[in-house]
């Protein structure tokens, strides 16, 4: 049986490396995470990513109520360091999904972080918003 934590380290490095490979963005796990509170990944400064403050979840299965919680968890982890929020997770025999505020999309849309105000994207589409920031 994997516990919490060790599932949650693995989840991050996963998901880290199939960022780099869409994004060739080096991310590291935040080791101050669980003592500090913050996000999970942190991406080179000054690189794509950057704006962003990535929490991870990695989950058998996910309800809506599961998701809101993770997103409350993760905007405020953002309005902290001043950083736009990310919620990247994956159930299990499922594919990633990244929850992206409207705005990210669009800027002429909300700039709410509340969860109706969030967009709910495969990997390959958030890597494509990523590079369309550029």
């Amino acid at each position: 049986m994997i516990n919490s934590r060790t599932k949650g380290a693995s989840a991050e490095r996963e998901i880290s490396k199939l960022l780099f490979d869409e994004l060739g963005i080096k991310l590291v796990r935040n080791l101050e995470q669980s003592r500090g509170g913050g996000h999970d990944l942190i991406p080179d400064e000054g690189s794509l990513l950057d704006a962003f403050a990535i929490e991870v979840k990695r989950y058998a299965k996910v309800s809506t109520a599961q998701l809101r919680g993770f997103w409350k968890q993760t905007t405020e982890q953002a309005v902290r360091v001043g950083k736009v929020p990310v919620l990247m997770y994956r159930q299990d025999r499922c594919d990633w999904l990244a929850v992206v505020p409207l705005h990210v999309i669009n800027s002429d849309l909300s700039t709410s972080n509340c969860f109706d105000s969030v967009a709910i994207l495969n990997l390959s589409a958030f890597c494509a918003v990523v590079r369309e920031k550029t």
